[in-house]
């Protein structure tokens, strides 16, 4: 299997050097995005030295972690995910049915998305500078890392569930964004949100928890959130896989 993700790596790269101009400008854009949100912040802080207990630093981790996650998606997942939307309803999964492979990963991890992984980079340099600065345990450093993995794992999961829902529906390219409005949403402290909809995206869909629980970690506020994402984060992996399944069921080839 890594020897075939090795190829497929290979692919994305090659592909990328051929759109290099597409590259660069995503490239740009991508951190544009994040300098927008560093100026936001500033402009906020600039009034107050704490907005609900949270100080600019805390502010700073809180969106670099939300941005790591973000762009860790990005990097791995977000090219086959656009991509796989259209072999659906064209029916060119062919390829990857008729072959001695997990079709559900082969598709997962079909391509990566290069220009993702310069923002990554520059996010996660900026992100351990902050780490240093907040002095956390070697013990809530790894407890942060592990909530990352998690979060890019729930971006994942969440994004798996709506692109396979071509197998159902079509035209429902406008929904395919809404995971990433969510992330957008989720990348701020969940304490200026009203109660209700603090707890709902906590506890039931946790993409506050997913951006907020790292934050903590990196200020030694070991919280049980960190459980329940990974719980809820399996629990949506199966949910995508059986919906996989499914939906090759109702596949039809175009060939």
């Amino acid at each position: 299997m890594f020897k075939i993700y090795r190829v497929l790596v290979t692919q994305s790269l090659a592909e990328t050097m051929t759109y290099r101009v597409t590259t660069v400008l995503t490239a740009l854009f991508g951190i544009l995005f994040y300098v927008i949100e560093l100026i936001t912040g500033g402009v906020y802080f600039s009034f107050t030295p704490t907005i609900y207990g949270w100080s600019f630093l805390d502010y700073l981790n809180l969106i670099t972690t939300a941005n790591l996650i973000s762009y860790g998606y990005q990097f791995l997942f977000v090219a086959a995910h656009e991509d796989l939307t259209d072999q659906i309803l064209s029916g060119n999964l062919d390829y990857s049915l008729l072959r001695p492979v997990n079709s559900y990963w082969f598709h997962a991890c079909y391509r990566v998305d290069f220009p993702s992984l310069v923002t990554l980079l520059l996010t996660g340099i900026i992100e351990g500078v902050i780490l240093a600065r907040l002095h956390p345990t070697p013990l809530n450093l790894l407890l942060y890392l592990v909530a990352v993995i998690v979060g890019i794992a729930f971006v994942f999961t969440l994004n798996q569930i709506m692109v396979t829902l071509a197998f159902w529906v079509d035209g429902l390219t406008a929904l395919n964004g809404l995971p990433e409005d969510l992330m957008s949403a989720s990348a701020r402290p969940a304490k200026i949100y009203p109660r209700v909809i603090q707890q709902l995206f906590l506890w039931v869909i946790p993409s506050l928890a997913i951006t907020n629980v790292p934050a903590q970690f990196g200020h030694n506020r070991p919280t049980w959130l960190l459980l329940w994402t990974t719980l809820v984060t399996g629990l949506l992996l199966v949910i995508s896989y059986v919906e996989w399944q499914r939906g090759l069921l109702k596949y039809v080839s175009a060939n």
